[in-house]
């Protein structure tokens, strides 16, 4: 039987190389990931951004117009209403300036439509396959 030879040297360099290319590997696969998912929320948003003024009611064209989306944070979009009314006295609903978000007043008051919520929900999934859609084309 013939005598084995020690291997020369560490397997210690060679493991921590390997260590080195797979989380190289990996913080590109992550990063990847991340651009997709906020180009996915980006279409998302833009989405609801557009079903909320569609769902707006027409009676209130400047609310139907005051949709807008923050893109400031990475992997989180933010739609929300300018429009606003003063605030009255009696009114308990308020914003920091004293005047009266009127998408509050539509979804909560008591003369209110609501339509927030109900467009939200009936556009989840659309929602949900556009973000996916986004992940799912980056693999390709």
């Amino acid at each position: 039987m013939a005598k084995r030879d020690k291997p020369k040297g560490s397997l210690k360099p060679t493991l921590n190389q390997l260590s080195a290319a797979i989380d190289e590997v990996l913080q590109g696969i992550t990063q990847e990931v991340y651009a997709a998912v906020d180009r996915g929320l980006d279409k998302a948003a833009r989405h609801m951004e557009h079903a909320l003024e569609v769902a707006t009611p027409y009676d209130t064209h400047e609310t139907q117009r005051s949709w807008e989306v923050n893109f400031k944070y990475r992997n989180v979009r933010y739609i929300y209403n300018t429009s606003t009314r003063p605030k009255t006295p009696g009114d308990t609903i308020t914003s920091g300036d004293g005047e009266i978000p009127i998408v509050n007043l539509l979804e909560f008051g008591r003369k209110g439509k609501p339509f927030v919520r109900k467009t939200v929900q009936e556009n989840q999934n659309q929602v949900i396959n556009i973000i996916k859609g986004e992940i799912e084309h980056a693999k390709t």
